[in-house]
């Protein structure tokens, strides 16, 4: 278990202090729902866990992305079902990093999922400090509701952390800028038909038990606020209405900085 906090592991781990992963007994499984950052947070994360001398495992029960453009990719295993402990083990020795996929077909730069009940069987691997599980899609949208079918949290999930990109803030609430509008309207019934997304909007979806805390059920639960190197004002709008709206745990972000990634 990884929980240093002397002033060196909190340079080297912003994001993983920040989020008390490192107060947690065993191993962090952390799922990572939401749009507008989502890849950026897993992969930041295993980057700092394997920067404190540590191994992390990058999955996804829903098909989910390769590395962020411009990063390097780790080693990529892709494993058939009830096979991912035992590959994953064998492969993990010697690597910081390793992204576990499944094996189905996946459009470039896409990777396919693993089953729920894998992830499990994951974290339980000896040498394995971390599990970081993107759990739903967002076609590349900052904001998003979830679908029926979504998120897809692991049993064996500790945390869940939903992410938001400032970006959004102003825009109408369409497809265009949201994915899934008509769920954020079911979760906000009586909105007029030309709503924005307003930072109360927003705040109030992404700590709606329907909205960000879909299956959270009872685990820790954070609000990533990301983009605030490109949207400060807008990162900490949003961030101060996701606080008003009883999320203790908010954090704003620009994923894509590794030297100074948690802005607030």
């Amino acid at each position: 278990m990884i929980g240093n906090r002397d002033a060196d592991a909190l340079r080297r781990a912003p994001l993983w202090h920040a989020l008390a992963l490192d107060k947690v007994r065993g191993v962090p499984v952390v799922a990572v729902v939401g749009g507008g950052g989502k890849t950026s947070l897993a992969y930041a994360l295993a980057r700092e866990v394997a920067a404190l001398g540590g191994r992390a495992v990058v999955t996804g029960t829903a098909r989910f992305t390769a590395a962020p453009h411009g990063w390097p990719m780790p080693p990529l295993i892709e494993v058939r079902p009830g096979d991912v402990a035992s590959m994953a083990a064998r492969a993990s020795r010697g690597s910081g990093i390793l992204v576990v996929a499944g094996v189905e077909p996946q459009p470039a730069g896409r990777l396919a999922p693993v089953a729920p009940e894998e992830i499990a069987a994951l974290a339980g691997i000896e040498g394995v400090d971390a599990v970081l599980v993107e759990a739903d899609g967002s076609r590349a949208r900052a904001f998003k509701a979830p679908g029926d079918h979504e998120p897809v949290i692991p049993d064996a999930a500790t945390h869940v952390v939903v992410v938001v990109g400032a970006s959004v803030l102003g825009h109408p609430l369409a497809e265009i800028h949201v994915h899934r509008p008509e769920r954020v309207r079911a979760i906000m019934p009586g909105l007029p038909g030309d709503a924005v997304c307003d930072a109360a909007l927003i705040a109030r979806v992404l700590a709606h038990e329907e909205g960000g805390r879909r299956h959270a059920d009872g685990r820790a639960f954070a609000v990533v606020v990301n983009q605030a190197d490109t949207h400060p004002e807008a990162a900490r709008a949003i961030a101060e209405a996701v606080r008003e709206a009883g999320v203790s745990r908010v954090l704003v972000t620009a994923l894509r900085d590794a030297e100074r990634p948690v802005r607030g």
